[in-house]
């Protein structure tokens, strides 16, 4: 038998969840084989489950000279859970059922120079219509995840010194957001959202080590090493787009000098085409909105147009650079692309990392690392989100429980 792999949760009660998700239907005998729980521990864990209404029994397996086993399936509506992707250019919210389905998604206006109290009623108002959208009922709602760029003050619930959300800086979104919702409040950096979701859309079957490169309007990176999200001692591990790739260049705004960012992201590349002269053909790129402009320019390179080939291409080279260097240090064997930056010139990042990585990675001799698009390169931060929420309220043992 498989062992099937239920990273990103730690209690036994998520890491049950998991295992009936993944190989639904199944009994209890295997899910003692897969966990290395005791029989009396399942019981339990399992009895608890149906009482809460999370899973069901569907019925019983074949007799194989014993007592048939009994069934279970998880009651995929029985809870739901809001993720929010919190971007400067846009903002994604999706509804995800308990097997991490996306049942309802919303794509916003960013959220940029906008007063932050301005933002937790927009965002209150976005959640609520997506509920009421839905028809969900509320008490089966179990939180909000809200993923963000960093870097993130997790204990504080708020950013700190992001260039391009600065109006954000230091505002307390978290408690003013479960305020105006009525619902816990759960935050984490995008790109690590982008990795957990990327596991729940099945992009990392059977991958214990990966990473994705998140790009929208920064650069960033989630790691999941051995199972388990990497958020090293604050939450910030992964700043892919602080990877200075120039000791002597200009000085960014975290404080470090040439910074990947500086040189990669898509507000530079964007503004590399601005400034192409009449001739290249570049004169319609949106003015309004970072993440249009980068889709429409990498609409245009798919299409043959020279110069923003030329851009996509230097920008995919340099941001390989970077990808080469996380696989040096976290020594992953899988590399996802995700976030709306890629949505029209996947295939020119793809190209540029996967060669980069075959010829220059330290352990290439060892093993081979792919580089893969997001299965849904919008939605991966919000559903990591959604399904943070799910998690941190099934770790949260019901009173009921606790009272035995």
């Amino acid at each position: 038998m498989i062992k099937v792999k239920a990273p990103l949760r730690q209690d036994s009660r998520g890491r049950v969840l998991d295992i009936i998700r993944a190989t639904e239907p199944t009994s209890r005998i295997e899910l003692v084989r897969e966990t290395s729980l005791t029989p009396a521990s399942i019981t339990h864990l399992v009895r608890d489950l149906l009482v809460q209404g999370l899973v069901r029994e569907v019925g019983q397996a074949e007799s194989t000279g014993g007592k048939p086993r009994t069934l279970l399936r998880l009651n995929h509506d029985s809870m739901t859970a809001i993720g929010v992707q919190l971007g400067a250019a846009s903002v994604g919210i999706v509804a995800a059922n308990l097997a991490g389905d996306i049942v309802g998604r919303q794509v916003l206006r960013g959220v940029a120079d906008l007063d932050p109290q301005v933002i937790v009623a927009f965002l209150a108002d976005a959640v609520a219509e997506l509920i009421d959208n839905l028809g969900l009922d509320r008490s089966t709602i179990a939180g909000i995840g809200v993923a963000m760029p960093g870097p993130l003050d997790i204990s504080g619930g708020y950013l700190r010194n992001v260039s391009y959300l600065e109006n954000l800086s230091g505002f307390a979104l978290a408690d003013e957001l479960e305020t105006a919702t009525g619902l816990p409040i759960v935050i984490d950096n995008d790109a690590t959202a982008a990795a957990v979701g990327e596991y729940w859309l099945g992009t990392t079957d059977k991958h214990a080590a990966y990473a994705t490169v998140y790009l929208a309007t920064g650069i960033g990176s989630g790691l999941v090493v051995n199972g388990m999200p990497y958020r090293g001692s604050s939450s910030n591990a992964g700043e892919l787009g602080h990877v200075s790739v120039d000791f002597r260049g200009p000085e960014c705004t975290c404080g470090n000098r040439g910074c990947l960012e500086l040189v990669a992201a898509p507000p530079v590349l964007v503004e590399r085409a601005r400034q192409a002269p009449p001739s290249a053909g570049l004169g319609e790129i949106s003015r309004d909105n970072v993440e249009d402009a980068m889709s429409q320019l990498g609409i245009l390179a798919s299409r043959g147009n020279e110069a923003a080939l030329t851009i996509i291409r230097d920008g995919a080279e340099l941001l390989a650079c970077g990808i080469v260097t996380l696989v040096n240090l976290f020594d992953v064997d899988m590399v996802v692309l995700a976030g709306p930056g890629f949505t029209s010139c996947a295939a020119i990042y793809l190209e540029a990392a996967q060669k980069a990585l075959d010829s220059r990675t330290l352990a290439r001799g060892v093993h081979t690392v792919s580089v893969v698009p997001s299965a849904s390169p919008r939605d991966a931060a919000a559903l990591g989100a959604a399904t943070l929420a799910l998690q941190d309220k099934l770790e949260r043992k019901p009173a009921a429980t606790e009272k035995k």
